[in-house]
């Protein structure tokens, strides 16, 4: 009885532990060769997300060696040993970057924040819906979040969901939300008319978004917000359509799909965002078969051979000059499907041209590192997306 006992004991643990072996072993090597197709997507987003579970994992995996030490499962105790410390090690060098990244922004990380951390998507509030614009026989929505005990005039900030162009909503992303609502903004979060078969946006989903703010303008008495004081913000297509719009509307190249007023931002926000479309185009970029070239192909129509003018517009490259508003950018250094080599570039530019500009790179992260909420990418980009804005709006 014993025997069957302790032999049932030894294949509940070993199995355990194999599964742990593999998962901890495809991760490991997902995070430090990131090019490698579909592990380093994995490896990456997984680190992403969910950083200190991988050392949580990895520990487990060293209390298992030890009990099958005890059941005398010597190779597999050893194998799992030392994977558990390879590991272990392996992974916690990526959070010690992390946290040198948050140490520099003076950015603090909470645990609990992190280790409940679960992917944070949303989609629209209907009770919070209201219809902005109604063109080309699409209605567009927005859902507005107003901060509460508040009387004074309030900053209004647009926040624009990304999806390739192709899809997404509103409200897709409630933990930015709920952090703009916290400093007291006025959140309208867009909907924008997305890219299908033969039906282009490059020269739509933007002056949507304009038309979006002058809806908000023309409504600025009932929310209470100074359009002075006005923001914009998105993240991957939101985030280029938040550079398009910001840079558009501040050189005079932007106009909406509606008539009225329109009023520049005084900063933008972009979370690893889509700003030079002509390379993303050539560079070929794929993520869980996200295709960047069959993006750009629904949005724009073709290549930038065959639609100069349609690059030369969305390209917000070609947009910065004296006017471009100061601008924050929170990337990723191994996203998969912008490039960070084209966040760098963009960098660069800003401060040729003496653009005000704030860059923070994640290390270990990819895109949609900011899915979830308590992921420590993101906790440091509210951090410093919150002393930004206190610096430049204020």
């Amino acid at each position: 009885m014993n025997k069957k006992k302790r032999s049932w004991k030894k294949g509940i643990l070993g199995g355990i532990a194999i599964f742990l072996i593999a998962i901890l072993v495809l991760l490991f090597v997902g995070v430090y060769f990131p090019n490698i197709s579909f592990v380093g997507e994995i490896g990456t987003i997984v680190m992403s997300l969910f950083s200190l579970h991988l050392v949580i994992l990895s520990v487990i995996l060293g209390i298992l060696a030890l009990l099958m030490i005890r059941l005398k499962m010597k190779r597999l105790a050893l194998v799992s040993g030392i994977t558990a410390i390879v590991c272990t090690i392996g992974f916690a060098i990526p959070i010690g970057q992390m946290l040198q990244v948050a140490n520099e922004n003076d950015a603090k990380i909470s645990w609990t924040k992190q280790l409940f951390s679960v992917p944070d998507m949303g989609g629209p509030d209907l009770s919070k819906s209201v219809k902005y614009a109604t063109v080309d026989g699409n209605d567009l929505y927005m859902d507005i979040s107003v901060p509460k005990n508040t009387t004074a005039k309030r900053t209004p900030i647009v926040l624009i969901h990304g999806g390739g162009f192709v899809a997404g909503t509103r409200n897709q992303s409630p933990s930015w939300t709920q952090f703009y609502v916290d400093r007291g903004y006025v959140v309208f979060d867009v909907d924008y008319r997305l890219a299908k078969d033969g039906y282009t946006t490059w020269d739509k989903a933007a002056p949507d978004v304009a038309s979006a703010i002058v809806w908000i303008g023309q409504h600025a008495d009932k929310y209470q917000v100074d359009m002075g004081q006005l923001l914009i913000a998105g993240g991957s297509a939101g985030g280029s359509l938040a550079l398009q719009v910001g840079y558009g509307l501040n050189d005079g190249t932007l106009k909406p799909s509606i008539p009225g007023e329109v009023y520049a931002p005084k900063a933008v926000v972009a979370v690893y965002p889509a700003q030079n479309m002509t390379n993303i185009w050539y560079e070929g970029t794929n993520f869980f078969g996200m295709d960047g070239e069959a993006f750009l192909g629904a949005y724009i129509g073709g290549s930038p051979k065959e639609k100069p003018e349609a690059y030369a517009a969305v390209d917000v490259v070609k947009h910065v000059g004296k006017t471009t508003p100061p601008t924050l950018l929170l990337v990723g250094k191994n996203d998969h499907l912008l490039p960070y080599s084209g966040q760098v570039a963009f960098e660069k530019l800003l401060n040729e041209k003496q653009v005000p500009n704030k860059f923070v790179a994640i290390p270990y992260n990819d895109h949609f590192f900011d899915m979830s909420g308590g992921s420590i990418g993101s906790q440091i980009s509210y951090q410093v997306t919150g002393d930004f804005l206190d610096k430049y709006t204020k």
